[in-house]
């Protein structure tokens, strides 16, 4: 398993916004072959939230990440979000992981 994990800021008052973005999103992953979506919010930071997108391994993840880029659906939803939220002040920090066991 490969798995891309974001985090990021959004303000309380942008939750509903950044929801509706997101599910959105999720549906177009999904259909470009990612395995999975989980969004998580910070029980003591309602501010804070992770994402975790998985993937078989590391080509699958660059695969999908080829079709993710190319896909007009997302870059779409991409200027929605950084309208929305002010992008430069909430740009989402991104990390990658193997699974070891």
């Amino acid at each position: 398993m490969y798995v891309a994990v974001y985090h990021y800021r959004i303000p309380t008052d942008k939750t509903i916004d950044y929801m509706r973005i997101e599910k959105r999103a999720i549906d177009i992953y999904l259909q470009n072959g990612c395995i999975s979506v989980e969004i998580y919010r910070d029980a003591e930071e309602p501010e804070k939230w992770m994402e975790i997108n998985r993937f078989e391994n590391r080509e699958h993840y660059e695969r999908v990440s080829a079709t993710l880029d190319a896909d007009p659906r997302l870059s779409r939803l991409f200027e929605e979000f950084q309208h929305i939220f002010e992008f430069e002040n909430y740009e989402p920090e991104k990390s990658m992981y193997f699974q070891m066991i």
